[in-house]
């Protein structure tokens, strides 16, 4: 049997009622027509339902040939062996006209073999007995459907597979004589064998079964594809056999993953970012009073040794804070042209520091110059957590791999990681390490997770890197195989070496300042009593407020009287930015310094003229020293 022109038979049978070029009709062993399609209403010249009833043979073919076409088809008809037969006579159409067909009769009995009807379908042929040019192009279309067609398509008898197409060659890997003869039962995962065992057995035992579910085909190579399958009972050659429509379903499932895996590490961002907000305010306050009190001892007091304990801490604490913040792309960046290549062999050193001698270190760069827009000191945390996660999963040594390259991030790859295509500069870290499963590999870059147990560490490492390449526009991609190591690949955009990324501010002298009028603006008592000690014990005079609303009233009290204004970002009421556009209509050239735990949106006012910005937690230095800076640029 020619499988291909198999299953063509059957779609064409399928389709022909709503959009097929050829005539169709089911008529009864007498001939009497029970139903026919649009195009022979077409060819017979009469409507559809005027058609309906009358009988074949009597009303559609001359008197002349009537008795010798008759007889041939109930001869045929009579014959158990020959449930498919052809004709080809002239018929009536319009009443009168005699147009020469080419018919295919199919014989349809029941379960008990008695004659339902016949099907019968055809074409017109033209006068050098062909068929009709339309007819040999509507069976290369469906050939070409059949072939091209993005979904695999298996036809099976009894669950032996007759036919398969070659989508479902490329995807499964197997070649199309394994699948004959083979059951469509062994290229289904061994999870869903039952599932659609049981399906199969229902319909061949005339009971409801679904006809769209999900399985999971098992490749020659033994990998898994998720694939969505619909399945239709058809009848070829008065046998019934079954036609299966398998879409991989691979694409689908992976952006379904990274849209729940972007909500919840969206959450988790969040989360991260407001508990940072709150724990930088108590570090601040920690660490403040921390400097505060090493400052006012002897430096061989006994004590001096407790609070240098009591500062690490909170160093820790800080850095803590800071990683949580970048995994919420919250921590301020500073970033800057800068060329991959170079970052990275300015790093080789200590990084091969860090991992041990008993692991190789090899850098292979791109034989150009690749240039991005990042952040140098934030650049290099990437390849530290990576280089730590790598040197964890090679205890007996190993090798790490970093390579640069150029490339090109075309659509498909775009769409499936959401990104915008164009070239990327990548980074690829591979280590041949213990490797990870997949349920290990899909958690990789959320908070606080580790294999490492609870002791080795705080479980931030990967999800910093995330967070890093997330605020510098890129994508980070992991893959890993068990016993055989991972690969971290990181797209971060290309920028031309020219690119005019920020403008630092000229460089002054600094002088301690005299006595100076300060508005302190911050929501949190223990903060603001902290940062007024620290200004009222530098000489300064100092007001505070708890909002950003009452620093206005206090400024437009007495515009003139006030030298400062030290702001907080977000604050109840009205928040450090709404703030100080009010505060400016009323003295345009006030000083101001914004203070913030994480970025903002709106954090452009950090580079108005006349302004800085702190990051907190800030030590009680750095903030003199920013006072100090601030006057000494607007003298």
């Amino acid at each position: 049997m020619n499988k291909t022109n198999s299953v063509l038979s059957y779609m064409t049978i399928d389709n022909v009622l709503r959009d097929s070029d050829e005539l169709i009709l089911f008529i009864s062993r007498t001939g009497t027509i029970i139903l026919i399609n649009d195009r022979g209403s077409e060819i017979l010249g009469s409507p559809t339902e005027e058609i309906t009833g009358k009988n074949w043979f009597e009303d559609f073919i001359s008197d002349a040939s009537r008795e010798h076409i008759f007889d041939e088809f109930r001869s045929n008809l009579n014959n158990s062996e020959t449930p498919v037969f052809n004709q080809d006579y002239p018929i009536l159409c319009s009443g009168e006209t005699e147009k020469q067909v080419s018919l295919n009769n199919r014989v349809v009995k029941d379960e008990d073999g008695i004659v339902m009807c016949i099907l019968v379908s055809g074409h017109m042929v033209n006068e050098s007995g062909d068929i009709k040019p339309e007819l040999t192009e509507s069976t290369d279309i469906y050939r070409s459907v059949v072939e091209n067609s993005s979904d695999s398509i298996i036809v099976y008898k009894d669950g032996i597979i007759i036919f398969v197409n070659d989508t479902a060659r490329r995807i499964t890997g197997y070649l199309e004589e394994e699948f004959y003869g083979s059951s469509i039962l062994d290229f289904i995962s061994t999870d869903y064998k039952p599932v659609m065992l049981r399906y199969m057995n229902d319909r061949i035992a005339g009971k409801n079964s679904p006809t769209l579910y999900d399985i999971e085909i098992l490749r020659k190579d033994g990998d898994i594809i998720p694939a969505e399958i619909s399945v239709s009972t058809i009848l070829f050659e008065d046998e019934q056999v079954h036609m299966a429509v398998l879409r991989d379903l691979s694409t689908r499932h992976s952006l379904e993953e990274q849209l729940r895996q972007s909500q919840k590490m969206e959450a988790v961002g969040q989360l991260a970012g407001g508990v940072a907000h709150d724990f930088n305010n108590i570090i601040q306050v920690i660490n403040g009073y921390t400097e505060l009190a090493q400052g006012s001892l002897e430096e061989n007091d006994p004590v001096q040794e407790m609070l240098q304990q009591v500062s690490h801490a909170g160093e820790r604490a800080k850095s803590l804070v800071s990683q949580l913040l970048t995994f919420s792309r919250n921590q301020q960046i500073v970033t800057r042209v800068l060329d991959l290549n170079e970052i990275i062999n300015e790093h080789m050193t200590l990084l091969q520091r860090v991992i041990g001698e008993s692991i190789v270190l090899e850098f292979l760069a791109s034989s150009e110059n690749i240039y991005i827009n990042g952040d140098q000191d934030m650049i290099g945390q990437i390849l530290l957590n990576i280089f730590l996660n790598a040197r964890d999963a090679m205890p007996d040594g190993g090798k790490i791999i970093v390579k640069t390259k150029r490339v090109f991030l075309d659509r498909g790859f775009s769409a499936i990681n959401s990104t915008e295509q164009g070239y990327y500069a990548m980074l690829s870290i591979s280590d041949t390490g213990c490797g990870m499963d997949k349920g290990t590999l899909s958690k990789i870059f959320e908070p606080f997770f580790s294999t490492k147990g609870i002791t080795a560490g705080t479980g931030l490492g990967l999800s910093t890197v995330y967070g890093i390449v997330s605020q510098h526009d890129g994508i980070i991609v992991a893959t890993s195989i068990p016993e055989k190591g991972s690969i971290f690949r990181i797209y971060l955009p290309i920028v031309k070496k020219d690119s005019i990324i920020e403008e630092l501010l000229p460089e002054h002298e600094v002088i301690p300042e005299a006595s100076r009028t300060i508005v302190i603006t911050e929501d949190d008592e223990s903060v603001k009593n902290l940062v007024s000690d620290v200004l009222s014990e530098a000489g300064h005079e100092v007001i505070t407020a708890s909002n950003g609303e009452e620093a206005v009233i206090l400024i437009s009290d007495s515009p003139d009287s006030v030298d400062l204004v030290v702001l907080d970002v977000i604050m109840p009421v009205l928040g450090g930015y709404e703030a100080a556009d009010r505060i400016r209509e009323i003295r345009p050239d006030i000083p101001l310094i914004f203070c913030s735990g994480y970025k903002e949106e709106q954090n452009q006012k950090d580079i108005l003229e006349k302004s800085r910005f702190l990051a907190k937690p800030y030590s009680m230095a750095q903030l003199l020293h920013t006072i100090n800076e601030l006057f000494a640029e607007i003298r």
